[in-house]
């Protein structure tokens, strides 16, 4: 059965604020729902596209799975952390909602080890490999990179063609969410501890993990494989 692609269209970072805002509210689905409406349509005039991207962004921050609830519980306190990268919290919950766009991401995430910029083409074509050739996915992946541009991960060097942009984070809340989101997204079984500052997915973020840091933290399991202390993944 094909991946479900739903990333249909771009959001801005301001969008994903407010979401998280009206949650921080104690505001229902359904209030949620009545004034992303209204907020979106001061933007959005097409009544298809404003659902659209209200529907998306109420999946990432709304209508989350069970088995993340632990997350979207510390992703909300840290966003109300003046210190948070409010970013870096957007982006850990995205790529547990949209399998797409945390494949776009792995994507650039690997090519930026060797240089800060990529092509439309090449990152279609890769992705392509990953998912097939299928028109949605084509129109997702414009969507996608429109998203990076917006939110600030990525910027235009000329047409066709994006650099990538870095932010540090030292804020602690907020590398506790993007670790959560690396054990979430369950690609390995394991990690080191010196290679969680370095995958891929996380291409935007700069940041570092301490072994005492983990071995006091109330949310993370250490164990020992190989003779290296590793953050395993449940």
């Amino acid at each position: 059965m094909a991946k479900l692609i739903g990333l249909s269209r771009s959001i801005k970072l301001e969008w994903l604020n407010k979401t998280v805002e009206l949650i921080l509210e104690d505001k229902n689905e359904a209030q949620i729902k009545e004034e992303l409406n209204e907020y979106l349509s001061f933007e959005i005039k097409s009544p298809t596209v404003l659902r659209k991207t209200r529907e998306i962004l109420m999946t990432i921050w709304v209508r989350t799975p069970e088995k993340i609830a632990l997350m979207k519980q510390k992703a909300l306190e840290a966003y109300k952390d003046e210190k948070a990268n409010k970013l870096a919290i957007h982006w850990g919950m995205i790529l547990l909602a949209y399998p797409v766009f945390s494949d776009v991401c792995a994507l650039i995430g690997k090519i930026s080890n060797i240089q800060d910029t990529f092509t439309t083409a090449w990152l279609k074509d890769k992705l392509f490999e990953v998912w097939g050739d299928r028109t949605t996915l084509l129109h997702s992946s414009d969507k996608i990179l429109q998203t990076l541009k917006l939110i600030g991960a990525i910027e235009n060097e000329k047409v066709g063609s994006y650099r990538i942009k870095k932010y540090e984070v030292t804020d602690t809340k907020t590398i506790q969410i993007l670790l959560m989101a690396i054990q979430n997204l369950k690609e390995k079984a394991y990690y080191e501890i010196a290679d969680l500052s370095s995958v891929p997915r996380m291409f935007p973020f700069e940041f570092s993990v301490s072994y005492e840091w983990l071995h006091n933290s109330d949310v993370f399991e250490l164990n020992n494989f190989g003779g290296k202390i590793v953050l395993t993944v449940d």
